[in-house]
């Protein structure tokens, strides 16, 4: 069973995004995907059949601000972020729900829940809708003012206990997976406490698409000559390793 896991990297994702398109166009037999935080959107996109249509849903993002004091009041915060994902899920998904139950592709999305900073892994399988437990794992205290609640649990972003969900995609039945990861060296922050994780996973095999020099964005960066140049990047590495 082939699988495909996103690191959480904030704006670097826009190098996912291209690696999502790649993958999309080569049409991979891929049964689950998985992510944290920005990783999730990709994973839940390319699961969603929505793969070809990531960079320009990315690129869209370009030249916005993470400050609006108009929407202060409405996010709760001068930080925009609440209302940039949400507007970008809506895009992707559609404004009223994100159903994707009857998909083909499983995609699992983890979070933190804040209580006991456990990770929970929700499932596209299971929920009638993703925008929730999207947005829960993208929240980020301070740039977030909108708090996120599933089911009555407070979470907060998956990135805070896994970054990279390989065990989640195993324990699902996954037997070789594709780890994309945006530092040019292959490794990963699986936690904010292992920065320079190599990804690998019990019973399974791993492949680690990765760019071949460091990116030019920045974690916060919406400029769109960064944003560009992130999503040619994925697109060439996933090329590349796709031969």
């Amino acid at each position: 069973m082939l699988a495909v896991a996103f690191e959480g990297c904030a704006c670097r994702a826009a190098f996912h995004a291209g690696v999502a398109a790649a993958l999309a166009e080569r049409a991979l037999p891929v049964a689950l995907t998985a992510g944290a935080s920005s990783g999730s959107l990709i994973a839940v996109g390319l699961a969603a059949d929505r793969g070809a249509a990531l960079p320009s849903i990315w690129r869209a993002l370009a030249g916005r601000r993470i400050v609006s004091w108009r929407r202060a009041l409405s996010n709760r915060s001068p930080f925009d972020m609440s209302h940039l994902v949400r507007s970008t899920l809506e895009a992707t998904f559609g404004a009223r729900t994100a159903d994707l139950r009857a998909h083909r592709v499983e995609a699992l999305v983890t979070a933190t829940r804040l209580r006991d900073l456990r990770r929970l892994v929700f499932s596209t399988r299971d929920e009638p809708d993703m925008l929730p437990p999207l947005l829960g794992s993208c929240f980020f205290p301070l740039l977030y003012g909108r708090t996120v609640r599933v089911r009555g649990q407070l979470l907060v972003d998956g990135g805070l206990v896994d970054n990279l969900p390989l065990e989640a995609l195993v324990e699902r039945g996954a037997r070789e997976i594709l780890a994309v990861t945006t530092r040019s060296d292959g490794t990963a922050l699986k936690t904010p406490w292992r920065k320079r994780w190599r990804p690998h996973a019990d019973g399974a095999k791993v492949h680690v698409i990765h760019p071949r020099a460091p990116l030019a964005i920045r974690s916060w960066d919406f400029s769109p000559g960064a944003i560009d140049r992130a999503i040619d990047d994925g697109y060439d590495a996933a090329r590349r390793f796709l031969g």
